[in-house]
């Protein structure tokens, strides 16, 4: 009875968790006035889409005068000069479950380095268990669309689309999935 209540507990915690995170995701994104329908579009009504995205396609969607809202996890942080760094955010597997492209898409965002780094320190564990609660929702105001290629898992070409352009919003959403 003791381990049926505790499991109990903790699943409503859990639940309370993802609850209080997507609030907070809907209420920044409505405070930015952010696209947030753009992978519905770019996935074609399609659940897993496995044919290439083109860029034209994410011109259309990124290129706008309003920010997007773009779910994923920090791939990396580099010092771009004394007052800012270069925030890379990919849009990880676990970060949608209700879209999937074969086409890898990140962004890479200028931002002030005092908001990545009090972020960091709210949030020390972000890099821990294998990345398995390092997501993040960011609103990015995106100024242009580039294509890199990296060697997949069994050495062919992967292509990635990266959004260059500036950070305006961040918030830690751990393990929730969106």
């Amino acid at each position: 009875m003791e381990k049926r209540a505790k499991r109990e507990a903790e699943r409503a915690e859990v639940e309370r968790v993802e609850h209080a995170t997507k609030a907070a995701v809907s209420q920044m994104a409505s405070r930015t006035n952010s696209v947030t329908g753009w992978e519905t579009n770019l996935s074609k009504g399609e659940r897993f889409r496995f044919e290439p995205i083109l860029t034209v396609e994410l011109e259309r969607l990124w290129l706008q005068q309003r920010p997007i809202l773009f779910i994923g996890s920090i791939k990396d942080i580099a010092t771009r000069d004394q007052s800012q760094y270069v925030v890379l955010v990919e849009r990880s597997l676990f970060s949608s479950f209700d879209y999937m492209f074969g086409t890898e898409l990140q962004l890479s965002l200028l931002s002030n380095k005092d908001r990545v780094d009090s972020f960091l320190k709210e949030h020390p564990d972000l890099f821990k268990d294998f990345g398995f609660k390092n997501g993040v929702a960011v609103v990015a105001q995106i100024n242009s669309i580039r294509t890199t290629y990296v060697s997949g898992e069994e050495g062919e070409r992967e292509e990635v689309k990266i959004g260059d352009g500036e950070l305006i919003d961040l918030l830690y959403t751990g393990d929730v999935r969106f």
